[in-house]
């Protein structure tokens, strides 16, 4: 897939269906999508990633239960026969929105192909949706409602489907159709409608593009802040009423102007900046996106041990003599003049000792914060630490 080509002639300019391989199998998107479905097979899950849906012809299921993919299920095909079989009619579709975390090495390949096409039009500020769906026979209006404030990359796995676009009330509908090694593309502003003829299962990413679903990103960020200032346990007041008078006659300040002095404070002091530029280091370096798949465990390697540099690692300036290190989806801050020259060590791909690292930068071979620094790294897999015959250590 040539990315700069596919900006140029149809980013935020027109729908469009492309020869592109995916990012991940079929296959491997099946097991992502058992491994999804296995805690709301129990029940519905509310405020919990992945989120797993299970849509019929009939309507939504709010709890689909055994209707859901199981380790007995070893391919799309088997499921969506099985569940069209239990239901004793035709047409589902089953979304899981955000799983890709799970696994890493499925989150870094998506993250790599989308390296490329940021690097032509420009990175996202807020994160980038990911789903995968399994679906048969069935007409999917969810893209109906409202123009899309997201453009939508469907990667076909397996099977085929087709979308029908509409870019405003009056215009004639776009029909695109897509099969297996192929990827759907259209921009924001777009009504969609999908239809399953025959069993299909995608990959699909939603990218912002409204302004205004930045807000709920800062907005976010504010709330943490403002928390994190109050020091609240979470507990919301009972307050009298009516509020008792103060000794000049005017109300006494209650929990609410408490939230709003706060606030105010955190818009005036250098937290919500800081926060935001934090988000942003992480999100750059993740492509996008979110969430990242969690640190793995790791401890501070011995001075002779020998790591080697896998990702970049994003940095971003914090204030004098302060910056922010992010990579794979995770950041820190980092201060003083050491971190410069540790950075400028850490280049992709290069291989050294903790040692031979420690001496570049002007420490001593016993320093604690060199090795601490790379613990966090390598649990962030930006770097490995190898074995003495050269393998990574997992």
């Amino acid at each position: 897939m040539e990315w700069g080509e596919f900006a140029a002639q149809y980013w935020d300019r027109r729908p469009a269906r492309l020869a592109a391989p995916a990012p991940l199998e079929a296959a491997r998107a099946h097991e992502l999508v058992v491994e999804s479905a296995e805690p709301f097979r129990a029940g519905t899950v509310y405020r919990a990633l992945p989120k797993v849906r299970l849509h019929t012809s009939r309507g939504w299921l709010g709890a689909p239960g055994r209707l859901l993919p199981d380790v007995d299920d070893k391919n799309a095909e088997r499921y969506l026969t099985r569940v069209e079989r239990e239901l004793n009619f035709s047409g589902v579709v089953l979304s899981v929105r955000q799983p890709l975390h799970l696994d890493h090495g499925v989150w870094a390949a998506v993250r790599d192909t989308l390296v490329e096409l940021w690097r032509a039009v420009g990175w996202p500020c807020l994160p980038v949706e990911a789903e995968l769906t399994e679906a048969a026979r069935i007409t999917w209006d969810r893209g109906m409602g409202a123009p899309s404030e997201h453009a939508v990359m469907i990667w076909v796995l397996e099977g085929a489907m087709e979308a029908e676009l509409w870019p405003n009330a009056e215009g004639e509908p776009v029909q695109l159709t897509a099969r297996a090694g192929e990827l759907l593309y259209w921009p924001a502003g777009y009504r969609s409608r999908e239809r399953y003829a025959e069993q299909c299962a995608t990959l699909r990413l939603h990218v912002p593009r409204a302004r205004h679903l930045a807000m709920a990103t800062v907005r976010t960020l504010l709330a943490d802040a403002v928390h994190a200032r109050l020091g609240h346990d979470g507990s919301v007041p009972v307050l009298p009423f009516p509020a008792p008078a103060a000794s000049d006659g005017a109300s006494p300040a209650c929990a609410f102007a408490e939230v709003g002095k706060a606030a105010g404070a955190v818009m005036e002091g250098p937290e919500a900046e800081r926060a935001l530029r934090m988000r942003w280091a992480a999100l750059r370096s993740a492509a996008g996106l979110d969430p990242a798949p969690p640190p793995r465990p790791s401890a501070p390697p011995a001075p002779g041990q020998r790591i080697r540099v896998l990702r970049e690692v994003v940095r971003i300036p914090d204030g004098p003599g302060r910056w922010i290190w992010a990579a794979e989806g995770h950041a820190l801050p980092v201060s003083g003049g050491a971190g410069e020259r540790i950075a400028e060590q850490l280049r992709a791909g290069r291989e050294l000792t903790v040692t031979e690292l420690c001496e570049a930068v002007g420490a001593d071979e016993h320093n604690t914060v060199v090795p601490a620094l790379l613990a966090k790294l390598a649990g962030w897999r930006a770097v490995e630490v190898l074995d003495e015959d050269g393998r990574g250590r997992r």
